[in-house]
């Protein structure tokens, strides 16, 4: 069974502006982040709501998000999904707090498990979080989740751990966030959101991998041939060469014009075709195949 979560970060408030830790303050969206948003929401790219359960985390932030991007829709409050507690170092930003004894300690060891005094660790959020999630994958539904970028990041690091990649990796800026493809509820694909190609599933001309490959591979005969011929000293060793430097620059020329990603428009490299025939594109990270 297919199922997947869009999980989106609330847009930005004045503590986002300002560099604080905000996480049980429940501010409302900044006149800025509102402005962005919308230019978001303008550029397309969020998942549709039709056939989705949408969640909350309840908070201003959160509410004020959903408005904008989807309007006046029917939806649930979840406060499992709110924000790391900040406790003691809520509202403040890293130069009010960097004299503090208490604050070095929690920054310069495992902030993962260091609890901020009074508040929460990044563990006591994923505790928290789990149960909370798992229940929406047992539920079977595609879901739209708004909340806040420490519950993405604990998120994506539970469900993706052989990445190796950190919680402020898998964080995105306000506004943004991660679709997650579930098979029978495990995952198997991440997407960034938003994603004008949600939706889409595109394809790269496979004759123009084989084209390119054939002449990378006649080049290597080239240079073959220009070896052999100044072993046998038959002087036609620059013919050879010169082939194989026409040959090299006609398979970059096609590799720029026709091998490119057909989302982010960006090159790609003829050697991806072998292996899986569904690849990720090295620069914008969305999946596409070769035509059949």
């Amino acid at each position: 069974m297919m199922q997947r979560i869009h999980l989106i970060r609330h847009g930005a408030t004045v503590a986002n502006l300002q560099n604080l830790y905000c996480g049980k303050s429940d501010l409302p969206l900044a006149p800025e982040g509102e402005a962005e948003l919308r230019k978001m929401v303008a550029r397309g790219g969020y998942p549709k709501a039709e056939g989705c359960r949408i969640i909350t985390s309840g908070m201003q932030r959160t509410e004020q998000t959903l408005r904008l991007i989807y309007g006046e829709v029917e939806h649930e409050q979840m406060p499992a999904f709110r924000e790391i507690d900040f406790g003691a170092f809520e509202l403040q930003s890293y130069s009010q707090l960097k004299e503090r004894e208490d604050y070095q300690q929690w920054v310069s060891g495992d902030n993962a498990r260091n609890r901020c005094p009074g508040g929460e660790s990044g563990e006591d959020v994923a505790n928290r979080v789990r149960p909370a999630f798992d229940a929406l994958l047992a539920n079977g539904q595609d879901v739209i989740l708004i909340t806040h970028g420490g519950v993405i990041a604990a998120i994506m690091t539970d469900l993706f751990p052989e990445s190796n990649a950190s919680r402020y990796e898998w964080q995105r800026e306000p506004g943004q966030g991660w679709s997650v493809t579930f098979e029978n509820g495990k995952p198997v694909k991440s997407e960034p959101l938003p994603d004008p190609f949600l939706n889409e599933e595109r394809t790269l001309g496979k004759k123009w991998a084989w084209v390119s490959m054939g002449i990378v591979l006649a080049s290597l005969g080239a240079v073959m041939l220009a070896a052999y011929s100044a072993m046998e000293q038959t002087h036609r060793e620059p013919l050879w060469f010169a082939v194989a430097a026409v040959l090299v620059v006609v398979s970059q020329v096609i590799r720029f014009k026709k091998l490119r990603c057909p989302y982010c428009g960006k090159s790609v490299a003829p050697l991806k075709f072998f292996g899986s025939p569904k690849l990720a594109c090295p620069r914008c990270g969305r999946i596409y195949r070769y035509e059949e």
